[in-house]
This record gives C-alpha cells, sequence and structure tokens, in this order.
C-alpha cells in the first residue's frame, strides 16, 4: 500500500480453525488472485477488522465472501457507513472462535479500538497497529525521503508503538490500557505477527514489555 509516495508494509493473516473454515483477520486490498488462493484454502467464515484504522479493505472482503460474519471494531462503521450485517467486536460476549483465539481488546484507548489476538497453538500474539517493526523496512526514492524527514522523526521506525499511543488524545484512560496490557504479560508468547513491519520471532514479548513500559510510568 502507498501512503505518501511510502510503501507502507500490510499483513493480512488467515487462521485454519479446527472445524477446517478460515477466520481472516486485518483484511488487505483484495484482488481477485489472492481471493482464490484464499478460496482455495477453505470456508471463510469469520472476517475480523480489528482496530478503528483497518477499515479501507473490509468492504471489499465481504463483498467477496458475503457468507462470512463480519466484526469490526467499534469506529469503523462511522467510517464505512456503507457496511451491512456486522458485529462489533466490543458487543461480542461470547466469540465463536474463543477456544482457539484469545481475543484481547486494549481498553483506554479509543483512537484505535485495538483487539489483539492470541492464537495459543502456535504462541502467537497478533497485532494491528498498537505495535509495528520497521527493523527490515527500507523506502527508495522519495518515500525514502519523507521517511527520513517526516515518518521516523515521529516514532515509525525499528520496533516501536504506533506514535500516536504517545499523546493524550490517542490513550485516554492509561490505567484502563495497564489492565489490558497486564493480561499480555500473563500469555506464553514467543511470536508477534504485526499488521505493519516484520514478524518478530526473538524476544518478541521482551521487546512488546520494553516499549509498553511508558505507560507505567
Amino acid at each position: 500500500m502507498a501512503m505518501l509516495g511510502m510503501r507502507l508494509a500490510l499483513r493480512m493473516t488467515i487462521v485454519k480453525l479446527s472445524d477446517d473454515s478460515l477466520w481472516m483477520w486485518s483484511p488487505t486490498p483484495h484482488n481477485p488472485q489472492i481471493q482464490n488462493r484464499v478460496a482455495a484454502m477453505g470456508e471463510v467464515k469469520h472476517i475480523v477488522a480489528p482496530s478503528n484504522g483497518h477499515n479501507l479493505f473490509v468492504e471489499a472482503w465481504q463483498n467477496a465472501f458475503p457468507d462470512a460474519a463480519l466484526y469490526v471494531a467499534a469506529g469503523i462503521p462511522k467510517k464505512r457507513p456503507n457496511l451491512k450485517g456486522y458485529t462489533l467486536l466490543r458487543d461480542l460476549d461470547t466469540a465463536p472462535w474463543q477456544e482457539e483465539l484469545e481475543m484481547l481488546p486494549m481498553d483506554g484507548a479509543p483512537f484505535f479500538d485495538e483487539h489483539m489476538f492470541y492464537y495459543g497453538r502456535s504462541k502467537t500474539l497478533l497485532v494491528t497497529d498498537f505495535f509495528q517493526n520497521y527493523t527490515g523496512v527500507k523506502q527508495k526514492g522519495l518515500g525514502g525521503i519523507l521517511s527520513k524527514l517526516i515518518f521516523e522523526p515521529i516514532g515509525f521506525k525499528g520496533k516501536c508503538l504506533a506514535p500516536p499511543l504517545k499523546t493524550k488524545f490517542a490513550v485516554k484512560d492509561k490505567k484502563a490500557l495497564r489492565v489490558s496490557l497486564d493480561k499480555l504479560w500473563d500469555l506464553d508468547i514467543e511470536t508477534v505477527v504485526p499488521a505493519h513491519g516484520d514478524i518478530l520471532e526473538q524476544d518478541a514479548k521482551q521487546d512488546i514489555r520494553r516499549l509498553c513500559q511508558r505507560f507505567y510510568e
């Protein structure tokens, strides 16, 4: 995905559940080739848009798989008023995938209303905007110039929190956020799969805990 001349890496993750159905997380740009590859894997039963910022491509994937249930973060319906037949993630008392994927809403930061997911079988944490990893991302041309002059100075570099999380505008209640984050530290996390940037496989839990220390100060 291009943004102001920069290449913004996006990752969609698909989990095959125990009933062989597919759980689609954080949809990326749709095209027929990717749709065919997904369909070849099995039946898409669940489409999850887990953060307010990840709304651009939801409608296209809902149209591609109209029988799938759609679950979205609280701010997405206002951004995408044409969406129909969705369920807010925060309205779920019992998620249909809860035996395999643990949902972890990040309270206190309504700007993102992020919902992380933990897949216990592989000890993997799925994160959309909260944590990002640009360690291996090298921008070229105009994107490289903009990255050096604008995006890196405001915090989009290396292993990082989303820069808005460093502001009171995005984080309204640090105590509530700490309660949400504390649930992460109780999990056996070996891998962090972000929607933006490289996958963290070495010291993943320690890295995100270090980044979150600012919320405990």
